[in-house]
């Protein structure tokens, strides 16, 4: 994955959380906050489109509003993971990546399986995983834990090189700890918030705490041990309000057999095609 220059959003959005910080307290304008307020109520597109036309000293007014009262500075793009991997990371999408990003805003596809080839399936995993740590839930209150679940630490460490690389590449808050696979908030906001973990070779049991959560499943159309299995069929079968199970599936040749786990769910499918 080659470098990515800091976006205009990101790098607003970084001095944002400056001004939100100890000893940088802000009372946001009331017309940044009224702005903020009609930003959020508008249609995505349009709302993108808006957001395009703020100047730096608007947009910066409005990051910081937002911060202050959602707590997030990324909250424009809470129900649009395609935006926020474009206008925050920097990233080039095409339509069916923007498909498979998007659908896990939607308030009904609790359970998402999409076939993603490579390397767009470790992209998308962390995508998702810095989207889900950094905006609030749409769709039920307080934030979410983003968990990365491969059957193979290898997968794992792939997908979390890619998103240390977004992290610094878009100037974004936490503590990344690539020994352990955890991103921990900054000390300031509680250095007990886990923003997002891996887990690997777990079992149904290993999962049974986990609540209000994103777990992004890369390569799941690998995955054939029947512990493994279980436990994404259990965390199918558990998401409730802002909760998403998106298994990632990456190769041409695997067999689809994963794909019937979510006959009756909500899925998203991309054709399987060389890029």
């Amino acid at each position: 994955m080659t470098y990515i220059p800091l976006s205009r959003c990101a790098a607003l959005a970084a001095q944002a959380r400056t001004f939100t910080r100890p000893h940088r307290i802000a009372q946001p304008a009331m017309g940044a906050v009224e702005l903020a307020h009609r930003l959020l109520n508008l249609p995505v597109d349009e709302r993108r489109q808006h957001v395009a036309a703020l100047d730096d000293a608007e947009l910066l007014a409005v990051m910081v509003a937002l911060d202050v009262h959602a707590g997030s500075a990324y909250e424009l793009w809470r129900d649009t993971p395609s935006g926020f991997a474009e206008d925050v990371l920097g990233l080039v999408l095409d339509n069916e990546l923007r498909a498979v990003l998007d659908v896990v805003a939607d308030p009904d596809a609790r359970r998402i399986a999409a076939r993603v080839p490579m390397p767009d399936n470790h992209t998308v995993a962390a995508v998702l995983l810095a989207w889900t740590a950094l905006v609030s839930s749409p769709f039920g209150e307080g934030s979410r834990v983003a968990v990365s679940f491969a059957q193979y630490r290898a997968t794992a460490a792939s997908v979390w090189r890619i998103l240390a690389r977004f992290i610094d590449n878009a100037e974004i808050p936490g503590r990344l700890d690539m020994t352990r696979f955890a991103w921990w908030a900054d000390p300031v906001e509680g250095p007990q918030h886990l923003m997002a973990f891996a887990v690997w070779n777990t079992t149904p049991d290993g999962m049974s705490g986990l609540h209000h959560y994103v777990a992004v499943v890369a390569d799941a159309d690998r995955i054939a041990d029947p512990a493994m299995r279980a436990t994404m069929t259990y965390l199918a079968d558990g998401t409730y309000g802002p909760s998403r199970l998106v298994a990632l599936g990456g190769t041409l040749d695997e067999p689809e057999e994963w794909f019937p786990l979510y006959e009756s769910c909500d899925q998203v499918t991309t054709l399987a095609t060389v890029r």
